[in-house]
Formats: structure tokens, sequence, C-alpha cells
């Protein structure tokens, strides 16, 4: 059925609790409601006549609404108009097949970019999905409906929607009606944020505005970070860990799958603790000892307690429940019977809390691992409980479903908080909703075939999660079910990996655990060679690149800047790369072309407009296109002209124990006849509060050229944290001129260095203001 929304009444106005003004219109088939969060932002709400299912209890938006009034609401016929232009068109509202929902104006040529997690062109427009978190066992390229969904929506026609709703819900976006975008949802408020801005930059970081960036992480987290499915023992661990310290391969975690609470896959869920202790005799010692050498232990939980296992008689109070009350027993879940945590509710989460992540802290561990949270299994007759949340009934899993993984995030991050109130968070995770972003999370893309065509979905699902609002997102590198011992398939993907948000090689091992399944190592150091050496030269180019990472997640916590982006988010007026989704964005100076096909020996790269320079190459200009040969050591990757890009000078000689602190830096400038700037941000890698407290130094860079000569000055604010490199010693390289013949730094003469097509030179650098003049 079909709801109009012909008016009959005026808007009038009225004032809510935080003195916004909200204006409110009735209709025949209900109520609006339009609520302004800043000059850009409104809120609209639809209340459906006798509707009764309206809760909110997402957490998504953080923002508060603003007492202003300037955002117009027209109305022509039967639409109504949102903003000055009128380039959001509600035709109308709709109750269908238990589906409330909005019907929105599709203009020709529009596209409709987002939604969440879905290995489908960046371009979603033609597609119709589901709105609800999804296990995907094995996907590959075309799957559509993978372990998360987020309700935001940018158009190309300046605007974005948000809907905060985390029941069941769909998207057709003109797949139905071509120039229809339908959205509906099972119950919740129904409502939508439409976001207005001039490009994608500004549309984004609204958004971010409206529910928050993420906090720094730990610069441990932008390291190598070795896993896979998984560890069976101690003794196995190590042997593992000393190989990659023999290989010289750093790494700074080391992540524990669910072996390390139990012997099998199947019925070991919600054991939560050490079981077996031939394999891991002495847990403390083992996790204290990784800490000692800078290695990170992250151990993996999942929201299922299982029957038979330590924690399930205790857990049995605290989980959801059937429609009569009683806990709800799983009989057809995969790893076996049992019952799930209502993590709606706050004594589930203060179990959990107190069962998990406290004992292993004692033992060790400040970083966590959490599955199967969308949850994997959870039928509609289940209940949850969030009278909490002020909702006096029992709501299905079907109404919550989306916010369950997010509700995860908020109790880890909050009590987190709580306990280490200055340290950062790594929670690496698999699920949430809008806003997640806040709580410090790491999501992977989920359970990837390992495959070309798995290779080749990871770039829409990162793309979208990313123009989504979820930073980190990233995959198992080298690919994670079934396969063919392919080591070129794996080369090209840590290749890829090196430049995503978290590098984390990882793969289903599981030899004689599970023989009917393919096992295939996932650390570099057990690669056959030439690939153990290719493999060692992308972790080693992970590690130099650490400066200019750890710069990216200072520009998303401050600036609400995307670490990887598409094309078209930084070049939304150049045409020829409109539709080029086989590339990306590294930050904004590195465009990235990842090999994608087996045996491919050669590629075109299609550059943005300007001049592009070859990462690490030599100085040659290039524009708008390059056929590139392709080398099975490497993958196209270019440098923006008038970029500054820091990495380390040199790598630890001890291989598993990289350090992180950035004393010896050398920043490449790729000359361009434009000024250019450049703010390097460093910090003491942990503290939560750096930014707020002032504990970081930002060194910023200038390039001013002229035909006569091309001035750098290096500046610092002189911020002060703790560990803090007094001098740091730069090694400053410019790409892309032709030689120089002196070079001056404050004035003095000093010596200038002729390395192939480059020079460079060395300096100190005490924070004290540097002019150089090389002429």
């Amino acid at each position: 059925m079909k709801r109009s929304i012909i008016i009959f009444i005026l808007i009038s106005f009225c004032s809510n609790p935080l003195s916004a003004q909200i204006r409110k219109l009735e209709v025949p088939t209900g109520t609006w409601y339009f609520t302004e969060y800043s000059p850009n932002i409104i809120k609209l709400k639809f209340t459906p006549k006798d509707y009764a299912v309206f809760e909110n209890i997402t957490h998504a938006v953080n923002a508060a609404v603003i007492d202003a009034n300037t955002i117009p609401v027209t109305i022509k016929e039967d639409a109504l108009l949102i903003g000055n232009m009128g380039n959001v068109i509600i035709k109308s509202t709709f109750f269908k097949e238990g589906f409330n929902g909005f019907n929105i104006q599709l203009h020709t040529n529009e596209k409709i970019y987002g939604g969440g997690e879905r290995a489908l062109p960046l371009n979603r427009r033609g597609y119709k999905f589901n709105l609800y978190n999804n296990p995907w066992y094995g996907y590959s390229n075309g799957a559509d409906n993978l372990n998360f969904s987020v309700p935001f929506f940018t158009s190309s026609n300046g605007y974005a929607v948000f809907f905060d709703n985390a029941s069941k819900g769909y998207a057709d976006i003109g797949k139905t009606n071509s120039n229809n975008f339908e959205v509906g949802f099972v119950s919740g408020e129904l409502n939508m944020f439409v976001i207005f801005g001039k490009n994608y930059k500004e549309i984004l970081a609204s958004y971010f505005k409206l529910t928050g960036t993420q906090p720094l992480p730990p610069k441990w987290a932008m390291g190598n970070l070795m896993s896979r499915f998984g560890y069976t023992s101690e003794q196995q661990l190590t042997q593992i860990a000393s190989k990659m310290k023999e290989e010289k391969i750093p790494y700074n975690a080391v992540i524990f799958d669910l072996f390390w609470f139990g012997d099998s896959i199947k019925g070991t869920l919600g054991n939560l603790d050490w079981i077996n202790k031939t394999k891991w005799p002495d847990p403390k010692k083992m996790l204290v000892g990784f800490k000692k050498n800078n290695i990170q232990p992250i151990l993996i939980a999942e929201p299922f307690i299982l029957k038979g296992t330590k924690n399930y008689n205790n857990a049995k109070k605290y989980f959801a429940v059937d429609e009569a009350g009683k806990p709800f027993n799983l009989t057809d879940f995969y790893f076996g019977q049992g019952g799930l945590l209502d993590i709606f509710r706050k004594d589930a989460g203060n179990w959990i809390w107190n069962n998990h992540y406290k004992k292993q802290i004692a033992n060790g561990v400040n970083a966590w691992w959490t599955d199967l949270g969308e949850p994997e299994k959870h039928p509609n007759s289940i209940r949850h409980n969030l009278k909490d949340e002020g909702v006096d009934r029992l709501m299905t899993a079907d109404e919550v479903h989306n916010i369950y993984g997010h509700y995860w995030n908020k109790m880890l991050f909050e009590n987190y908080a709580k306990e280490f109130p200055d340290q950062r968070l790594f929670h690496l995770n698999r699920s949430g909703f809008a806003g997640s972003q806040r709580y410090s999370i790491f999501p992977w893309s989920g359970d990837v075939s390992r495959s070309w065509s798995g290779l080749q979905a990871q770039l829409p699902v990162m793309l979208g999660m990313s123009m989504s609002g979820i930073p980190y997102i990233h995959a198992d590198a080298g690919g994670f079910a079934g396969g063919e011992g392919d080591a070129e398939l794996y080369t090209r993907w840590l290749q890829f990996a090196a430049f995503t948000p978290i590098f984390r090689p990882h793969g289903t091992a599981l030899y004689e655990v599970e023989k009917a399944a393919f096992s295939f190592p996932s650390e570099p150091a057990l690669m056959e060679e030439p690939y153990k050496s290719y493999a060692r030269q992308t972790v080693n180019l992970r590690y130099s690149l650490l400066p200019f990472n750890y710069n990216l997640t200072y520009r998303q916590t401050k600036n609400a800047e995307p670490l990887v982006a598409p094309l078209y988010y930084h070049y939304p007026t150049d045409t020829t790369v409109a539709n080029v989704e086989d590339e990306f964005m590294w930050g904004e100076n590195i465009l990235v072309a990842p090999v994608l096909q087996k045996g491919m020996m050669q590629r075109k790269i299609i550059l943005p407009a300007g001049n592009w320079y070859q990462f690490n190459g030599d100085n040659i200009v290039y524009k708008d296109s390059v056929v590139e040969a392709l080398s099975i050591q490497s993958i196209p990757v270019f440098v923006k002209s008038g970029s500054f890009i820091p990495s380390l000078q040199s790598l630890s000689s001890k291989g598993f124990n990289q350090s992180l602190q950035f004393n010896k830096l050398k920043i490449d400038y790729y000359f361009d006849n434009k000024l250019s700037t450049y703010t390097l941000y460093d910090d003491d890698g942990n503290n939560k509060n750096a930014i707020a407290k002032g504990e970081y130094e930002l060194i910023s860079f200038a390039a001013i050229p002229t035909a006569e000569k091309l001035t750098i000055t290096v500046k610092s604010n002189n911020g002060n944290y703790p560990g803090k490199t007094v001098v740091r010693k730069l090694l400053m390289v410019i790409n892309g001129r032709e030689k120089f013949g002196k070079l001056y730094v404050n004035g003095k003469l000093k010596s200038l260095q002729t390395v192939g097509l480059k020079q460079q030179f060395n300096l100190n650098f005490t924070g004290k203001t540097i002019t150089i003049e090389l002429k």
C-alpha cells in the first residue's frame, strides 16, 4: 500500500527539550518531523498512524541538534523537496510486505554510492540488496550482501542520505524502477538524514561530524599482524615466530584464533580460557614474553556460549530468550548447540567483560578480536531485552540484528576506556553499524575465497566501506577459504594489502585439525622462494611507509578524511577517472593499481589530471595514462606531483622487532611547479588522549618553486610527549627536477649529493625552522 504525502495541514513549529526548532507536518497517513543538525544536515522522521515500533536505539548519531531553521522543505504536487535547489525529492512513503519506507526520486545520470560492504560496482544504481549483516563463507566478486551494512548513501548530485534504522531492511536503487530509490525497514524509527555538500569530501566529512571519526589506533597496528586459522599450540606458534625472526620479517602482533580455548573447531565456543594445559602450558608467561619483544597478543572471542563448555551454565541467564522468556537454544548452529549472549543487556556485557576481557588482561593481553558478531546465527524467533535502553518490550532478532555487533563494539570500547582511560583500543571485528567507527574497530571483510575473484572483490568492498564511513576495513590478505596454494595470488594480495588500512596476512591452515579444508600458510616466512623474498619485500615496504600511513590515521581522527578512497572522491570533476574501479588512492598523494589477474604481463593505469611519478621510480613525469610492464616483485604505484612522502630511512636488522620511532626519516619530495605543503604527525603511539592534550608533534613541509630556485621550509609545532625524538635525522630526496647546483640550509652552503636521477641531502631537525634553498 502506497502512502501519499499530500498535505492537509500547514507546517507548524514546536520546541523539543534541546530547544531546536522542529518542523512538523501532518499528512493523512502520519506525521513528518524535521530537525537540523548543522546548516547542511537535516533529519526527516515519519511516524505513520498507528505505528507502534518506533524505537531508535542505534547510538549511531552523536551530534547535537542545532537551534536553526535554514534548510527549506517545500511541497510540489505529492512530493517533499529538501534543500535550496530541491535536489532531494521524497516521492512517497510506503508500507508493503512487512516493510515501511521511503521512495526517493533518482535523476538522469545520478550515481549512488555506499551502503556498506558489497562486492558490487561502486555505483550501486541498478542494484537491490538487503540491509542485513550477513556472513558469507568463501565469497568472491559479485557478493552483494556481506557482514557490515551501513545505510548511508552518497549521490553524485551533491547530497547523501543516511537511514538511522538498524532493523532488517533493503535498498532498491533503481533496480525495480530505474528512477526510484526505495528503502524499507521492518521496524524502528522511520527517518533519514539528508546531508548536502559541494563535493564528496564535504559530504563525507559532514557524515563523520554526525556519527564521529575513529580514534587514533595504536601505532603498532599499522605494522604487520601475524595471523592464521589457526595456531593450535604454543610449540607450533613459537616455531613459526622463530621462523619469522630467522627470515628477518618484522611483525607487531600475533593473533590467536579459536584454538586458544579448545582443541577443535566445533563445541568449544564459550570456554574463554586456556583449556589444554599441554598445548598451552603457561599462557601468561608466553603472552608476557611476546609483549616484552613488542609483539602484541590478540585473542578471539565469539558471542555464542555452547553446551558443554566451561562457561555455559554460568552464562545461561545472560542469553537472549525465546517467546516464552527462556534461554534460547540454537540447535542447528555450525559450531554446536548453545545460546547467544544478549549483548543489549548491561549485565550481559559486564559478564563477558569480567569473565573474558579482564581475566585475559591480567594474563598480558590488551588487544582483541570479535568474530561471528553479525550474529552469524540469529533466527527471528530470538528475543532481546533492551530495557536498559528504555524499551519496555522484548525485541525480535530482525529488529536489532544489524546493531548486535555495534553494541559489542560499544561495550568493549566503554569498558576499556573506563579501566584504561589513556590507552588506545585495538578491536579486530567483523560486523557493526553506522557510528561503530567511534568505538575503535578494525573490521576485516569476512571469509573471502582464496581466489583471484576473491582478491578482485576486495576493491569494491574496501572502497565502498570507506565511502560508507568505516575507515579501517581490510582483508584476510592472501585469501581465507579454499584455493589451490597459488603463490602468485598470495604475492599479489599482499602487495595490494600493503596500501590498505590494516596489513594482516591470514588464511586457513588447519592441517591435521581439519583435513577436509585446504591448508595454506599465511605467514610470509613459510613461503617457498622466490615468493618468500617478494613477501619480505612487501612487508618491509609496509614498515618503511609507517610515517606516511600513521599520518593518515591522524587525518582521519582530526579531519574526518578516509585512509583509502576511490578516484572519484578526490577527483569529482575528472570524467576520465569517474568510473575507474581497479585503482584507488592511498591518502590523497599515492595512487595504487593492484594486479588482479593471474599471469598479467602489463596493465593500463588511468591517471587523474595533473603530473604523476612512479613511486620509488625514475624522474619521468606521467600524464593521463600509462601502460606499464609488470614485475612479480611489485605493483604499479604512482605519486602525485607536489607530494612529500615520509618513510623510514632504514629497517631493523632484528626482523621481528621493528622500531616504530620516527627518528630517522626519508622525505621524498616530488617536484611540481606550484606551491605544495604537507604536515606529518607523530606521538608516543599509544596515548589515547594525545590530540586532546596536545601531546604530539606536527612537522610541516612547504615547497615554493620558482624559475630560479626551489625553497623548502621545515617547521614544527614543538609539541612534547613521552619518548619524543629530540633530533630527527632527515634525508631529503628531490624527485623530478633537473639537477640543482647548490644547496643552502639557513643561508649556509651545504653538500648536495646526486644519486642517479635524484638529488639528496641530510638534515638534523630539532624543531627549529629550517629554510632550504636549491639553486
